[in-house]
């Protein structure tokens, strides 16, 4: 659980998150987190909570204000380039002290009554002292599933991906959706496809800015690809033994993909 106004004492070891917006302090090679609490002074005046463990050390999150000077040696890197050289576990972390920082953010006022919120001093959470609204942070949810035709997998470029990059099918839930149709409803949608053999596999939060990607396999069961021009800039059936360009590992979507080879490679 997050302990928000918790403050480690200045002989701890601790690793801290540091960040502004969507981007963490690092040093020149992206490595994080930072562990000397003596450069940092600011963990006395500005928001920190634990936000869990890593290497049996507590990790930290700390805020940090705009207008103050980074300290040398040290730079901003946005937390998308961290998921390239960063372990599963270390990302979780930047990415969980990020959703911290947009909860604050996005939350300064009541979203009930307009008047400024306090933070909460026993959870992660925002009071509104004129209405006693409670708010806590959004978590939104999201399907990703990789459709599979015999030895073929579909694959697609949306107009965020980079050049050359495709990977699965993704959307947001809908209110009133479960999981299962959501993933049918954005299948069809997006590819004008119907899929059979639906599987749940694993989840993994997104932290852009606050999903929680809910991931599937699927099989092929009928009709011809008609891409969603609105979503899709292209798509198609790539052989499993000849992909193109894929999301990289520790993405869900890598994994997901993985996934779908091992099994139908495996099987034929």
């Amino acid at each position: 659980m997050i302990q928000p106004a918790d403050t480690p004492q200045r002989d701890d070891a601790v690793n801290w998150f540091i960040v502004q917006g969507n981007q963490l302090l690092t040093d020149h090679d992206g490595k994080i987190p930072i562990a000397d609490i003596t450069r940092f002074p600011l963990a006395e005046l500005e928001y920190t909570a634990k936000i869990g463990e890593l290497e049996g050390m507590p990790a930290y999150v700390l805020v940090w204000p705009k207008d103050v000077t980074v300290p040398d040696g040290l730079q901003w890197t946005p937390l998308r380039q961290l998921l390239l050289v960063s372990d599963s576990e270390t990302f979780a972390l930047a990415g969980k002290a990020c959703q911290v920082h947009h909860f604050l953010q996005t939350h300064q006022y009541c979203g009930r009554c307009g008047s400024e919120t306090v933070q909460m001093e026993t959870e992660l959470a925002v009071l509104c002292p004129q209405c006693d609204f409670l708010c806590y942070p959004r978590i939104s949810p999201c399907i990703i599933v990789a459709i599979y035709k015999g030895s073929d997998i579909l694959l697609a470029r949306g107009s965020r991906h980079p050049e050359g990059l495709f990977s699965i099918l993704a959307g947001f839930v809908e209110s009133g959706e479960s999981l299962e149709q959501a993933v049918h409803r954005e299948v069809l949608e997006e590819a004008g496809i119907q899929i059979k053999d639906v599987r749940y596999r694993f989840s993994q939060p997104w932290p852009f800015p606050h999903s929680l990607m809910a991931g599937f396999t699927a099989q092929w069961h009928s009709g011809t690809l008609v891409l969603d021009p609105s979503e899709l800039i292209e798509g198609n059936w790539f052989a499993l033994t000849d992909l193109p360009k894929t999301p990289p590992e520790g993405t869900i979507a890598a994994r997901l993909i993985a996934t779908v080879k091992a099994e139908v490679l495996d099987a034929s």
